[in-house]
């Protein structure tokens, strides 16, 4: 399978527009977001971690929810097209994010409403709320913040895919307790899938959090000092699990057609750090060997290795290393249907939050070159999420109630007219975006 850098996303219906980063070998890296300000338990002092207990108070545990009959796509409501032809046409496509996912600076007014400062993260809002308070605010939002109107919107604008974070938490496994964590978007998961079909969208489902947290950001579904998922074969396992039901559900040709393209194996695994490094690497091969079994029971990999090519791929990332470390990584011959996805930014690390203005869009020009040449060693590369912003002054960016790096890193700098309502923005800063 010959590499070529295929595509961008762009994060829809936020702030952040348009972007990349340096070529530095640890393009954009999130790392530096780790260790500041976890939030503790305020009566034993102990920082929040992964459990299995349920700990809101007078609530019951939550448990996977059987799929709500009434959003199940009927039968016939899937349109039976060939899978997006990856290698051949770039995929242009949007991010539904904070739907499955919750992130403060995505839907802060959820966070808010709870009048508790210790929520900053999926994991808290269940775990420091009752379930009977905390579930219909949630399946509210699950049934608004997306809707088939923003579908038909979407294709209308001549995009043809949308990625879709889904926590693992939200899909059926034989895992079945998911406390503290609140179910029931499965159903509308299949519900979104049936809508891309209707309106000839590809989609890209990406198991966005992890047993544990791959990364130790809010976007994992908890905020930790540290990621626990690489420190325990069971987290592993019950990723892989989760890529499995997603993979035999949506590779179902019959049931969804071609609509799903691709199936995200973990975003934003914490590869920069030495203990998640050789976990995530051995998880990317473990999945790939499912992968490759799902297609020999299918028959749609022959003894030979050649692979129909109207199968569902898979997509790995480089955890903030950079691609070029991943050159011939299960790449043809050797493997067969994976991508890579990379996400740039550059308001993350020290060095690029000190980068004048004027000078960011060169930096996006230098990653893009940079991402592109690299892939032409092995993988089909896309860029899943990037951001025009040079700055982090989107509130809560960096994690509940922790500010902005670029404030801080120079002196005299300031927020104003650099977030919030676009009128707010001069002509120079509005031309630096576009």
């Amino acid at each position: 399978m010959k590499g070529r850098f295929i595509t961008f996303f762009v994060l829809p219906f936020v702030l952040l527009l348009l972007g990349g980063t340096d070529a530095a070998p640890k393009s954009s890296s999130k790392s530096y977001r780790l260790g500041k300000d976890v939030i503790k338990d305020p009566a034993t002092g102990q920082l929040l971690v992964p459990s299995t207990a349920c700990v809101n108070i007078g609530a019951a545990c939550a448990t996977a929810a059987a799929p709500d009959p009434a959003l199940i796509p009927r039968q016939g409501a899937i349109v039976q097209r060939p899978r997006f032809p990856y290698g051949e046409r770039k995929i242009r496509g949007v991010n539904l994010g904070g739907w499955f996912v919750l992130e403060p600076w995505v839907t802060p007014s959820i966070f808010n409403q709870t009048g508790n400062d210790l929520i900053v993260d999926e994991w808290t809002y269940g775990a420091y709320q009752p379930r009977e308070v905390a579930q219909p605010i949630i399946e509210r939002h699950w049934d608004t913040w997306i809707t088939e109107e923003d579908f038909a919107a979407i294709a209308d604008t001549g995009l043809n895919h949308v990625r879709i974070p889904i926590p693992y938490w939200s899909v059926p496994t034989a895992n079945t307790s998911t406390a503290p964590f609140l179910s029931g978007s499965w159903s509308r998961l299949l519900r979104a899938v049936s809508w891309a079909s209707k309106y000839d969208l590809s989609v890209i489902i990406d198991i966005h959090g992890a047993p544990g947290s791959q990364n130790g950001y809010d976007n994992s579904g908890q905020r930790l000092d540290h990621p626990q998922w690489q420190t325990a074969p069971e987290n592993v396992e019950h990723t892989r699990q989760v890529f499995s039901v997603l993979l035999n559900e949506f590779g179902n040709f019959d049931k969804w057609g071609g609509t799903v393209g691709a199936i995200e194996a973990l975003n934003e695994p914490a590869g920069f750090l030495p203990d998640v490094l050789p976990v995530m690497n051995q998880y990317w091969h473990d999945t790939y060997g499912i992968l490759r079994d799902f297609r020999m029971r299918r028959g749609t990999e022959s003894a030979e290795g050649t692979v129909d090519p109207n199968e569902i791929k898979m997509v790995i990332m480089d955890g903030f290393t950079g691609v070029q470390n991943y050159n011939g990584f299960l790449a043809s011959p050797q493997a067969e249907g994976v991508m890579m996805d990379t996400h740039n930014y550059q308001i993350f690390n020290p060095d690029q939050i000190r980068i004048p203005l004027p000078e960011h869009p060169g930096q996006a020009c230098a990653i893009g070159a940079n991402t592109a040449s690299n892939a032409l060693g092995g993988l089909w590369t896309f860029v899943g999420e990037w951001s025009a912003s040079p700055t982090d002054c989107t509130p809560w960016i960096n994690g509940r109630f922790i500010g902005s790096d670029w404030v801080a890193a120079v002196e005299g700098r300031t927020c104003d007219g650099l977030t919030g309502a676009w009128q707010t923005f001069s002509d120079d800063f509005r031309n630096l975006l576009a």
